[in-house]
């Protein structure tokens, strides 16, 4: 599927959500390209890094990381190095943000 939750609103992403952890359940494989880095983690259980090569793979949790993401986009991220940082904080509960 090609960027399957780009431009739909909030109840079709939750219907497509449903479906394919439906499929999932059925042991069905889907390949989906997306490019929202911010909810990689929220969808997906597996992920692979392309860049004209694959970069990494594997499960989200080990594979979804600034170093991968850095090496992915050749040491040059400006929002994707935000979007990596953010993930950081949010695995290690060091969230930021006032006070």
């Amino acid at each position: 599927m090609d960027e399957p939750f780009a431009g739909v609103d909030a109840a079709t992403e939750d219907a497509i959500r449903r479906v394919l952890e439906d499929l999932k359940k059925r042991g069905r494989t889907v390949i989906i390209v997306h490019h929202d880095l911010q909810t990689i983690e929220h969808f997906f259980d597996h992920v692979l890094l392309l860049n004209l090569r694959l970069v990494a793979s594997g499960p989200t949790d080990e594979t979804f990381t600034r170093e991968n993401l850095l090496r992915t986009y050749g040491g040059r991220l400006t929002l994707l190095d935000e979007a990596a940082e953010a993930v950081r904080r949010i695995r290690t509960g060091t969230g930021g943000g006032g006070s």
